[in-house]
């Protein structure tokens, strides 16, 4: 990082100064280029409100963030239950729990194994990786009652 506007990893550290104290503080500035080709994906606010309301519990919220960050295009999802429960220090029962309620609310579905790994994609409704113009055609795929608009696709 670097102070002023030469950024360094996509990131410019711009001085402020608080008007009140005269403080001077530095405040990071993320530049359009670090999201370039990067990690991300579009998140849905109607599919945040309903998962809050949802109750899910601790260990399955933390299979869920964990599928969400493993999230591919299209909403495609192949991580088996042993390296989530691997990379979150669970039990494979915990996992298999938390991954049969996530489906069960509809967040996830069930799609089609690879090897001996079963595959999953994240409802649309909560979130999309790819282009947004997608986002039907992968409802469409899906082919199931939509939990957040309640209306089949």
């Amino acid at each position: 990082m670097t102070i002023g506007n030469k950024p360094e990893n996509g990131i410019i550290l711009k001085e402020m100064v608080d008007r009140d104290t005269g403080e001077i503080y530095h405040v990071p500035i993320f530049t359009r280029s670090t999201y370039k080709g990067g990690n991300f994906f579009m998140a849905m606010q109607e599919g945040f409100i309903h998962l809050a309301k949802l109750g899910l519990r601790g260990q399955e919220m933390q299979v869920l963030m964990l599928v969400m960050g493993k999230l591919d295009f299209e909403n495609w999802i192949r991580v088996s239950q042993a390296e989530i429960a691997r990379e979150l220090d669970l039990d494979r029962s915990i996992v298999s729990k938390a991954i049969k309620k996530l489906v069960t609310e509809g967040i996830l579905h069930k799609g089609p194994k690879v090897g001996t790994s079963s595959t999953y994609r994240l409802d649309p409704g909560f979130g999309l990786k790819g282009r947004a113009k997608n986002q039907k055609k992968i409802r469409d795929e899906i082919k199931h009652l939509s939990v957040i608009e309640g209306k089949k696709k």
